[in-house]
């Protein structure tokens, strides 16, 4: 046993991984006792003792905010107390303030007070916003930053002497809380309501809780500053909020980007973009540069640009402002074997994986999975990995989402000419995910036809990195 267990180790050592992204990390050893595992270890079966992954806790407070703060001021749209103005027009803020703005951290407040710093530190870094923290109980206007009942604030300046108020509350703490409920204060709304949102996600209202509809309105006005729609907007809802049966409530009408909407890791590009130019960053500029392809000027008068752009102006476009899938073959025509990255060694943790299969049309796409092993299902969800199966008609709805080896030895075929595979791993790299054969049943059509797609989905032009995974092109 320990002779197999060495060789184990000495094959991932050697093993070159994948580079998929930043977040990939590789280990040869065991994690210590009571110690949590950051990283990959090789193993066969369930994870017990030392090694039981923990569920994630997710970092949606809308979830679990009140109705009405404790002062019974109402929540719209979850966590933003509005003025009747700004209510019944649906109008963007206009009530901005002017930097430096002033803010004061609660005795209430005070147990919370680094995770405050952070936020605004972070506001700080990418804008031209400067901050003052001022004494609680000040007379000048300004954030008075309290633990309430949940995670909500006011949108813009709405004071004209002492503070208004902005609720950090249990649960509220994390950096993109924070960013978010000071993005309310800064004079930002919620993404999804801006009044082109239909162009990228479409709102499922037959999904939403009763009552709750209200909260997924649009904006009547386009005050968007001629920043695009950006779906990792730190202020953008994720797709179940507010679900009365589990089911999406939002769906990004470009499936493979259905992963970006409601993630909490701080502002995107586009958020810094928009909060820069409602402050006008480059009005204190004495000749600001003309920043081109998404890019703005920041408050060291200089271009910044987004991830898929370089020069100093911004002036070479590499690529999509959203990055390409991690892994998989979105235009897999021919029939062959797709695998996890990496299989049969152990996958990396925190990628998403698609595979877009069309067989000519007038056949149908047969999938065999000959190989699984990931981590279990917990209380009925797959937490960590999965591999999910799109084959009735729809690309986002999936037929199957499975875990551990459940679908191994199963074979499944489509209905029509499309079939859809995305493989996702979580938090823990501990198995060698999935291996399937690909197979098209049928006669192709005698007469000259292109290849079928389900209506109203958005056909992807990325870019898949050579290389990353299984899948014949």
């Amino acid at each position: 046993m320990r002779v197999l267990l060495l060789s184990a180790l000495l094959a991932v050592t050697a093993a070159k991984p994948r580079q998929v992204s930043p977040l990939d990390q590789w280990v040869t050893e065991a994690p210590a006792a009571g110690r949590k595992p950051e990283g990959q270890w090789v193993t066969e079966g369930p994870a017990s003792g030392s090694r039981k992954p923990e569920i994630p806790v997710d970092d949606n407070f809308e979830y679990r905010n009140p109705s009405v703060t404790d002062d019974g001021l109402e929540l719209f749209e979850s966590d933003m107390v509005l003025t009747a103005e700004q209510r019944d027009g649906r109008q963007a803020a206009t009530n901005l303030w002017t930097s430096p703005v002033s803010f004061a951290i609660s005795s209430s407040s005070a147990a919370d007070r680094d995770a405050i710093l952070a936020g605004v530190q972070h506001w700080r870094d990418h804008t031209c916003i400067q901050f003052n923290e001022v004494a609680e109980g000040s007379s000048v206007p300004h954030i008075n930053v309290i633990k309430s009942s949940g995670c909500w604030s006011y949108v813009g300046k709405i004071t004209s002497s002492g503070g208004q108020s902005l609720s950090i509350g249990s649960g509220c703490t994390g950096l993109g809380t924070v960013v978010h409920e000071f993005g309310h204060a800064m004079g930002l709304s919620h993404q999804q309501s801006r009044n082109d949102r239909d162009n990228y996600v479409t709102i499922l209202f037959d999904n939403i809780q009763d009552g709750k509809e209200g909260n997924f309105g649009k904006r009547s006005t386009a005050n968007n500053y001629s920043v695009p729609y950006d779906l990792t907007s730190v202020m953008h809802y994720g797709a179940a909020y507010f679900t009365k049966n589990g089911q999406d409530t939002i769906r990004v009408n470009n499936f493979l980007q259905g992963g970006l909407i409601g993630r909490r890791g701080g502002l995107s590009h586009r958020d810094k973009q928009i909060a820069n130019a409602m402050y006008n960053c480059a009005g204190s500029c004495s000749s600001p540069p003309t920043c081109q392809n998404g890019g703005f000027v920041g408050k060291s008068c200089t271009c910044v640009c987004p991830p898929n752009t370089s020069g100093a102006n911004c002036e070479t476009l590499n690529g999509g402002y959203y990055p390409d899938i991690d892994c998989g073959n979105i235009d897999m025509t021919q029939p062959g074997t797709i695998k996890s990255p990496n299989y049969p060694n152990n996958f990396p943790k925190n990628v998403v994986c698609w595979w877009v299969i069309n067989a000519p049309a007038g056949q149908q796409v047969k999938v065999t999975v000959t190989d699984m092993k990931m981590l279990y299902r917990s209380n009925g969800n797959c937490y960590w990995d999965h591999l999910a199966m799109r084959y009735s008609g729809s690309d986002h709805v999936n037929d199957q989402k499975a875990c551990d080896a459940e679908l191994q030895g199963q074979s499944f075929t489509s209905t029509g000419n499309r079939f859809i595979v995305q493989f996702k791993s979580g938090n823990y790299g501990w198995h060698r995910g999935f291996s399937a054969n690909v197979e098209f049943l049928g006669t192709p059509a005698t007469t000259a036809s292109t290849t079928t797609t389900t209506a109203g989905t958005t056909p992807s032009t990325g870019t898949v990195p050579p290389g990353n995974c299984g899948g014949a092109r």
